[in-house]
């Protein structure tokens, strides 16, 4: 049997506890746990036919999908690692991941099938590409059809030569950004990564709880014995130290383990949505908690981002939670509801979760104030590393909205990163988090691990990369990334690695990658170029020389021709007066002198 703290233990025991219960929809089809279980069966029974064993690594190259789902649960049947593959990866971001990670096979959608093919000679590790959708088996040359071949076994558990999956073991690795532009494979343990979670809560829980004090009585009537809790008795209870201190207290201590008693409370009634892609750690996350927990998770069954897709299927199923990517995902919803402030009904959505990327003052006010009068935001710090940070709580009752700001714990600090002390108010430094439960690191990255987990006076903190401004009150704001990672509709983009590809044209003599602030995706990805004396070079040449060598998202959008470049004193890039410029207007520029004559 799977330790009883593991993802895939919870899938098996809410199969049998709530066999009929929704565990994920998509669409007009769904999957009940008991699907769930059986098709994670046969797709583990598919998998041993195909050779692989234990602690061997799977990547997963699939959009939002039944499938993702069942293929990360069939890894896990065979105690095998999965590997979340970002699908906008170009040809040389996937071959440093499969190589990396040492993936022996991956399960793909077909329309990634040619990609894939093409980079297979260079990759002798990966035994089998197994394909969803419409393709072309073909077993000589290890290319196997999905469905096809998982109609091959029974739906009976996977019979293993070896141990099922421990709490100890490994059941992923989450490739993330890196300070040189290529992707840095990071996990926990099975039972590490609840306990993080976990005591990332506890942490929180006191500000949270006195947040929870101070909300409108309509949204405290909605929790369990909510009459009493908006009581003037039950508030006051609330805001006495010693609740959240208990709170604190009984997170630290709460079990990492599966919880039937919980899953049959929350089954049918707990279901989220998630608009952010499953290949996400944001996203993965969730869905593996969720189903753990005996939730349901919604799909969009739109390819890609559908605003009113999301706003009809809250409407329609009762959604009590969306997880969403900041403003990249909320302000359409905004916008949507601003246009058709009638059209939808979205009183039973309890909670947005947003996440990724930050979601702006008047987004969270005018959904708040406007059109979700019974909704909590719930603004979280998280990353692949530190897991879940730091959260602030809005609701309809505030005054004050802000962007990226939330309260200092117990754990989570602004830190000098040299002394390893708090800096002082008005102070920049970065933000870290203090662990008792401590990562594996980066696969095969012994030099970056050291950076991520760092011993200050006797403690184990994980150093974000984030740079932030203590304020007065005790609370920190986002100035900035560690080496001035570009944060783009809920994707990072490192300087560094666009910056390589550039320099490649004869015609660069230096470049800086920075970001544009922007409406949709927050960040805009900005090439500051100067010229080689003599050599001309226009905007469009420049991005189409990225064509096809780097992902979509971490392609400039825009091209600024400088006469002088801004560099330290040692000759690199100077990125705060790079923000500085792509702040400006290209008019405010050319008035100021500071665009060469390129066109």
């Amino acid at each position: 049997m799977a330790g009883n703290c593991t993802f895939v233990y919870g899938l098996e025991k809410n199969a049998k506890l709530i066999p009929n219960a929704v565990a994920i929809s998509q669409g007009n089809r769904y999957l009940t746990y008991k699907d769930l279980d059986q098709r994670a069966n046969q797709l583990g029974k598919a998998l041993l036919r195909l050779g692989v064993g234990r602690g061997e690594r799977v990547s997963i190259a699939l959009t939002n999908s039944f499938e993702f789902l069942e293929s990360t649960f069939g890894a896990w049947k065979l105690a095998a690692i999965t590997i979340p593959l970002n699908y906008r990866f170009m040809d040389e971001e996937l071959i440093h991941v499969l190589d990396n990670s040492d993936s022996v096979g991956v399960i793909l959608d077909a329309e990634y099938l040619e990609m894939f093919q093409r980079i297979w000679p260079r990759l002798p590790n990966i035994r089998f590409l197994l394909v969803v959708g419409d393709c072309e088996a073909d077993a000589k040359n290890n290319i196997y059809h999905y469905d096809t071949l998982l109609r091959q076994f029974s739906a009976t558990k996977p019979k293993l030569a070896w141990k099922e999956q421990g709490n100890e073991d490994t059941g992923y690795n989450i490739y993330t950004g890196g300070t040189t532009g290529m992707p840095k494979g990071i996990s926990y343990t099975e039972k590490g990564f609840t306990k993080t979670v976990v005591e990332a809560l506890g942490s929180n829980a006191p500000d949270l709880v006195q947040r929870i004090s101070e909300a409108p009585d309509h949204l405290l009537r909605l929790l369990p014995g909510g009459r009493l809790i908006s009581s003037r008795v039950g508030r006051a209870i609330l805001r006495f130290p010693l609740w959240g201190k208990i709170a604190a207290k009984g997170a630290k201590y709460a079990p990492a383990s599966y919880n039937r008693f919980l899953a049959k409370m929350l089954a049918g009634d707990v279901r989220v949505l998630l608009v952010s892609p499953l290949m996400h750690a944001w996203a993965w996350a969730i869905s593996a908690n969720l189903i753990k927990l005996g939730g349901t998770v919604f799909l969009l069954d739109s390819a890609h981002y559908d605003v009113e897709e999301a706003l009809g299927l809250i409407s329609k199923n009762k959604i009590r939670a969306i997880a969403a990517i900041g403003d990249s995902t909320l302000k359409p919803i905004l916008t949507e509801l601003d246009a058709h402030p009638n059209k939808y009904n979205l009183d039973t959505l309890n909670v947005i979760i947003a996440s990724g990327m930050p979601t702006s003052p008047e987004v969270k006010e005018g959904l708040l104030k406007r059109h979700m009068n019974n909704t909590i935001l719930l603004d979280v710090l998280i990353s692949s590393e530190i897991t879940h940070g730091a959260a602030t709580i809005y609701t309809s009752a505030d005054t004050n909205f802000n962007k990226a700001v939330f309260k200092v714990t117990d754990r989570i600090q602004v830190l000098n990163s040299d002394t390893g002390e708090p800096v002082s108010v008005g102070e920049v430094g970065e933000v870290a988090r203090q662990t008792d439960v401590v990562p594996q690191g980066y696969y095969k990255d012994p030099e970056k691990t050291k950076k991520l987990i760092r011993e200050f006076n006797g403690k184990t903190w994980l150093m974000s990369g984030d740079l932030a401004e203590l304020r007065a009150d005790g609370s920190f704001s986002f100035v900035g990334r560690g080496s001035e990672c570009i944060n783009t509709g809920g994707e990072k983009v490192y300087p560094e690695e666009v910056e390589n590809l550039i320099k490649q044209m004869d015609e660069v003599e230096i470049v800086g990658i920075t970001a544009t602030p922007d409406e949709k995706y927050g960040e805009a990805v900005t090439a500051v170029i100067q010229l080689k004396a003599g050599r001309q070079l226009t905007q469009q040449q420049v991005i189409e020389f990225t064509q096809g060598k780097i992902s979509g998202y971490k392609r400039p959008r825009r091209i600024l021709f400088v006469k002088e470049f801004p560099t330290t004193l040692i000759g690199k890039p100077h990125y705060k007066a790079l923000r500085e410029l792509a702040k400006q207007s290209d008019e405010a520029l050319k008035t100021s002198g500071v665009l060469a004559l390129a066109s």
